[in-house]
């Protein structure tokens, strides 16, 4: 399609040079099907939209006119999805696989032109043997022909968005606009989703992604243990009734009123079952199929549990902190733990695999422990599946180290309200220069109001024994 749009382009330029116009601007703009785009008018100096039109290049090389004179005039349904913006940009709605086209915008001699890009993944219809062959590509270019963009580049990525590695993925580049990702197919690649990714000049431009299903397959789910989780039922008819999916575990079915392990769980309105406290005794295989249609097949689920325990030793030197993958079977060899958190020189780190478990233990000096958290991550091939926290005890967050400020205070307040009763006497000597509080305060004014009467009590013993007795009278 490069090649088309480059030639497109060069059958314009002629056209415009025969008529006297001059090339201003060449652009890409990249985008994905049913997205909304605008296309940019680079040419300067534009007084006036009225005096605007926009080409587009057609297959076998026809010219097709889409605004004349700041008027939308293409073809069909398609001047529908065209807009002629006040900026003098072309704005195209819903994109078709046919919109990705070489476009000019022209002002009397003056153009520039702009290369729609649409980026898309397909599966192939004939995959070598066990396995799945995906195909991601701008426009229409499928196969090895040329491509002479400059600066781009296909680029696979898991589901969340990291590189792929492993010796089940192989990736093919017959050139820089078309890359094929041949899988090694599992079973439990089924409902995976992979993301192709285009770039210019190492800037991401556009990123789309392609969900793989496998007939007989098994969709994995990881769940860290106290969340919730809701494992989808892919075999019920969109037409029918609410809740219409029927689940089971092992051999075992499952109603509104039971649940595997007396779990708490519900069926939704889109028939997933949802378990809204995970426990490590829920991993296993969940299956669902249509309560109204038997014909539909059933889909399966399979669950798997991450929990994160930790053991303090009789010395009280180390911790040991005990990531725990409960796998409905053997946990597959693509399914790996990791640790992160401070203080990573102190770590001690050991992975096992008993039955249907895989442990990865972090042993931990508690002088070492810088970092009040810790998470565990369980990764499927370079996919991060789930998460599982786990935070230090700082004794000065605990609540005890909360309430002792408060205990202490009141035992200091309670001791001197008991020396002030017991001592009045010495009030009279005392100064507190530490306001606690404003109780403490009108003690304080209490304290001096009786200093004051026992210094008036101390000047009033001067006075004659007559006047000492009138007073008396007076008081009685």
């Amino acid at each position: 399609m490069v090649f088309i749009s480059l030639l497109g382009l060069f059958l314009l330029s002629l056209t415009q040079a025969a008529a006297g116009s001059q090339l201003f601007d060449q652009s890409e703009v990249f985008a994905l099907l049913g997205d909304d785009v605008t296309l940019p008018c680079r040419v300067p100096s534009i007084r006036s939209c009225s005096s605007v039109n926009w080409n587009m290049v057609e297959e076998f090389q026809s010219i097709t006119e889409v605004v004349k004179a700041g008027a939308v005039t293409a073809p069909g349904g398609k001047a529908l999805r065209l807009d002629l913006l006040k900026d003098c940009s072309l704005a195209i709605t819903h994109l078709e696989l046919h919109d990705a086209r070489l476009y000019s915008c022209d002002i009397g001699t003056l153009n520039s032109s702009v290369s729609l890009q649409i980026l898309e993944v397909t599966e192939s219809s004939n995959p070598g043997v066990d396995t799945i062959e995906l195909h991601c590509f701008l426009n229409t270019y499928r196969g090895y022909a040329p491509c002479n963009n400059k600066g781009i580049r296909i680029k696979w990525r898991s589901g969340d968005s990291k590189p792929i590695n492993g010796d089940r993925f192989k990736v093919v580049n017959p050139s820089e606009c078309f890359s094929k990702l041949i899988i090694t197919k599992k079973l439990t690649d089924h409902h995976r989703k992979w993301k192709c990714q285009v770039t210019q000049d190492d800037t991401v431009k556009a990123t789309t992604s392609y969900t793989t299903t496998i007939k007989g397959g098994i969709e994995e789910v990881f769940a860290a243990v106290g969340e919730s989780v809701s494992l989808s039922c892919w075999a019920t008819s969109s037409l029918g009734g609410k809740g219409g999916g029927k689940w089971a575990v092992g051999e075992r079915t499952l109603t509104h009123d039971m649940s595997p392990h007396n779990g708490p769980f519900h069926v939704s309105e889109d028939s997933s079952l949802v378990i809204s406290k995970v426990s490590a005794l829920h991993a296993g295989d969940y299956t669902c199929s249509d309560s109204t249609d038997q014909q539909r097949g059933v889909n399966k689920v399979r669950l798997h549990t991450l929990d994160v325990t930790s053991e303090r030793e009789p010395e009280g030197d180390n911790v040991t902190l005990a990531c725990v993958l409960t796998c409905t079977k053997e946990c597959g060899k693509d399914i790996t733990l990791t640790w992160s958190g401070d203080s990573r020189n102190s770590w001690q780190s050991r992975s096992m695999k008993v039955n249907n478990l895989l442990t990865n233990s972090l042993f931990l000096p508690v002088l070492s422990m810088a970092s009040d958290e810790y998470t565990c991550f369980v990764h499927r091939d370079s996919d991060v599946m789930a998460s599982k926290k786990w935070h230090t005890a700082n004794p000065l967050q605990t609540p005890a180290w909360v309430v002792l400020p408060l205990v202490l205070l009141i035992c200091i307040t309670g001791f001197y309200l008991y020396n002030k009763r017991k001592h009045p006497k010495d009030a009279e000597h005392e100064q507190s220069s530490v306001v606690m509080t404003p109780l403490y305060e009108v003690i304080q004014d209490v304290n001096n109001e009786d200093l004051q009467h026992q210094r008036q009590h101390k000047r009033g013993t001067t006075t004659t024994t007559d006047d000492f007795y009138d007073l008396l009278q007076a008081v009685n």
